[in-house]
């Protein structure tokens, strides 16, 4: 009785920090999405980004996203994040220098060229993060799917092997 006892309190805990990895895995993809929403918007409208994106919610569930990222989170996951994180502070750079530039006085040749130019950095940072996120979306996925499919026949043949009279 003690070892059925320990066995399934094992089992228990793996279940439910399963639950937790799995609960982190789900808020992490809901921010991806916000941001890969914000990104799109962004792109068709030229619109501030910190008006599609709220900020205070964002810094305070990505704070606690990482924790448990680190916590629960395989070491695939945490790296492809990280990579995330990158992708997308470069693309936040890079629309805040093409709001400054493109702000600037309409005489200003030069610096209409420059916001034209980073607008394509833009577009090529855009499209970059959202394959990343994609590889992201993709870890997460293969590693939630961790069922092997059942076998009926593997399972038939011993039925049959026990139960049928020869």
């Amino acid at each position: 009785m003690l070892l059925t006892h320990l066995l399934t309190r094992a089992r228990d805990r793996r279940h439910k920090v399963w639950d937790r990895k799995m609960d982190t895995y789900k808020l992490l993809l809901r921010s991806r999405r916000d941001f890969a929403y914000a990104r799109s918007q962004f792109l068709k409208t030229g619109n501030n980004p910190a008006e599609l994106i709220n900020a205070e919610r964002e810094l305070k569930e990505m704070s606690l996203i990482a924790a448990e990222l680190e916590m629960f989170g395989s070491s695939a996951v945490n790296a492809i994040n990280l990579e995330t994180n990158i992708a997308f502070g470069q693309w936040a750079g890079a629309t805040a220098e093409w709001r400054r530039l493109n702000s600037s006085p309409s005489a200003d040749t030069e610096a209409h060229r420059k916001a034209d130019e980073k607008w394509e950095d833009i577009e090529r940072l855009t499209e970059n993060a959202d394959l990343i996120d994609e590889r992201l979306a993709e870890a997460i996925k293969a590693e939630a799917n961790f069922k092997v499919p059942f076998k009926l026949e593997r399972w038939r043949n011993r039925i049959k092997g026990r139960f049928v009279k020869r």
